[in-house]
């Protein structure tokens, strides 16, 4: 049975190799000494392997000395089929798989009886947005869906007074990221350029953070134009700076302006409330996020002493940019390039400031991303990677809505319906395959190694694809975006969208490289116990090294 395999049968395999890790020896990379009293989750959103290993030799900063002198696994990816930005957090920061934390995707259907409710992954009604508590379009957030205890937990279990921290310009990475318990639980209200959390946290806004609010967000987000930070010499590594399958079709080429792309409908009147909240939406689909997220975590070291009182503390930072800009832009673009030197850049400046404030002997980071990304399907035919196509997503649901008229045409048992279902599916040139939720939930040996990947996203009453409220789950071809006439997407169980770097840095790392076959939720264990943390004795994945 693979490892993947055995996952699917709960915990008996982690606790098992858990037995056997803490009975051997020391794993390879890591070395003895004090524990840390800082441990720092990265998470890079949207960030392939192949992607910085493409981009390597531009690195002069943070992701030159993580690469350079950190313990890295250049074969990590993630376990399940659903690859998008809330399971991945949830998976890296609870070890364990979405089929057992629940966050089955961003967003999906919720069987309430006999009915079907939308519900956003961290979506909490009893838990307003802290200062918007009577604004009806700000709905509540809180890790009230994610069912499993995560990293600050284990943690805060440890060690009763230490401080935990999790910022991220996303909603949906900060909160998982931050676990359960964590006091401290931050993410970006772009339409109003500021930070935010809600009452599950806290009962007001710290000084420290209503400061950076007000001094310096105005000035992160100011500015019209977004030019490339990319030196000619460099460009090369990327593929040409326009291409009509980008952007909005028309402003792909550097420098991108706020008053070109930021354009009303000329049948719309529009005030200056409503210019400033375009621009900001704008200005925050950029690196200028990953800067505002860095600016805030040095204030948050500043001001509660973390990693400086002798406690273990917890910091979690999720970056967001590189999603932001590679959905439209893609993976291998211009400002792609320019995103990630741009945060090489932060992350240099931020180690920099560890050693200094807090000590290079007394931090310990581990980096990775939570999911990546198709190469736009243009690109990838004129390299001749794969035979992938742009498809309509109105044709799609169109095609799916008469399959599902065909399949329940003949009434009979959900599960009936659903087996038809499936069999109409697989005959759709977009689909490669259909799974049966009963499929998914009888256990047994999978059909295929996709199988796996689709029963570890599986929760039953969390329906998140097309059909999954009526009992089938599908995967499309390799390669192929179904969706809009530009961009590029992940959320597929393609090894493009799994193939994510692992990379721990700091006390107790050695400098190495594995090209063993590791998971993303191996992350949080691994970096537990380089803490010397407990970990739960149910958990999917294993310390590491």
């Amino acid at each position: 049975m693979t490892r993947s395999m055995a996952w699917t049968y709960g915990g008996t395999v982690a606790a098992m190799a858990a037995v056997v890790l803490a009975s051997s020896p020391r794993p390879a990379g890591a070395q003895s000494g004090e524990a840390p009293d800082l441990v720092i989750t990265i998470v890079v959103d949207q960030l392939r392997q192949d992607v910085l290993e493409r981009y390597d030799e531009a690195f002069t900063g943070g992701l030159r000395r993580l690469v350079d002198g950190g313990y890295r696994f250049t074969q990590a990816s993630h376990a399940h089929a659903r690859t998008s930005t809330a399971p991945g957090h949830a998976t890296i920061s609870t070890g364990v798989l979405p089929a057992r934390h629940a966050v089955v995707a961003n967003a999906w259907q919720q069987r309430v009886g006999f009915r079907w409710e939308s519900t956003y992954a961290v979506e909490d009604r009893d838990s307003p947005i802290l200062g918007f508590e009577h604004e009806p379009a700000l709905v509540g957030r809180s890790p009230k869906t994610m069912i499993r205890d995560a990293l600050p937990d284990w943690i805060a279990a440890f060690d009763s007074d230490s401080r935990r921290v999790s910022i991220s310009k996303k909603d949906r990475a900060a909160v998982p990221m931050g676990g359960q318990h964590s006091e401290h639980v931050y993410w970006i209200l772009p339409e109003l350029g500021r930070f935010i959390t809600s009452t599950y946290y806290r009962d007001d806004y710290p000084g420290w953070v209503r400061d950076f609010n007000t001094e310096v967000m105005p000035g992160l987000v100011a500015s019209p134009e977004w030019d490339t930070e990319v030196p000619e010499a460099l460009r090369g590594l990327a593929r040409a700076d326009t291409a009509s399958y980008e952007g909005d079709g028309v402003h792909t080429v550097f420098p991108h302006l706020s008053a070109q792309e930021n354009v009303f409908p000329a049948d719309e009147p529009v005030d200056s409330v409503g210019a400033m909240i375009q621009h900001n939406l704008w200005a925050l689909d950029q690196p200028r996020a990953d800067a505002a997220v860095m600016g805030l975590a040095r204030e948050a070291i500043d001001e509660l002493d973390l990693g400086q009182r002798g406690d273990t503390d917890y910091l979690a930072l999720s970056l967001s940019a590189t999603d932001r800009v590679g959905h439209p832009y893609g993976p291998f673009s211009q400002e792609v390039l320019s995103t990630l030197l741009h945060l090489d850049r932060l992350l240099g400046e931020f180690f920099d400031y560890l050693d200094e404030e807090v000590g290079s002997d007394a931090w310990v980071v581990g980096l990775t991303s939570d999911h990546g990304v198709a190469t736009m399907p243009e690109y990838a035919q004129s390299l001749g990677v794969l035979e992938a196509d742009r498809v309509s997503r109105g044709l799609v649901l169109t095609q799916l809505q008469e399959a599902l008229q065909r399949a329940a045409q003949d009434g009979g048992s959900p599960d009936e319906i659903a087996s038809r279902l499936a069999e109409e599916a697989n005959k759709l040139p977009f689909v490669e395959r259909a799974y049966t939720h009963h499929e998914l939930a009888r256990g047994g040996h999978p059909a295929d190694s996709f199988t796996v990947l689709y029963r570890n996203s599986y929760y039953p009453g969390r329906a998140w694809d097309d059909l999954s409220r009526f009992g089938v789950d599908l995967r499309y071809g390799e390669g192929d975006y179904v969706g809009s006439p530009t961009g590029t997407n992940h959320e597929t169980p393609y090894w493009y969208d799994r193939h994510v770097p692992i990379i721990f840095f700091g006390a107790g790392v050695q400098t190495g490289v594995s090209d063993a076959p590791v998971y993303t939720v191996d992350f949080a264990p691994t970096l537990a116990g380089l803490a010397g943390v407990p970990v739960p004795d149910d958990l999917d994945g294993r310390r590491i090294f």
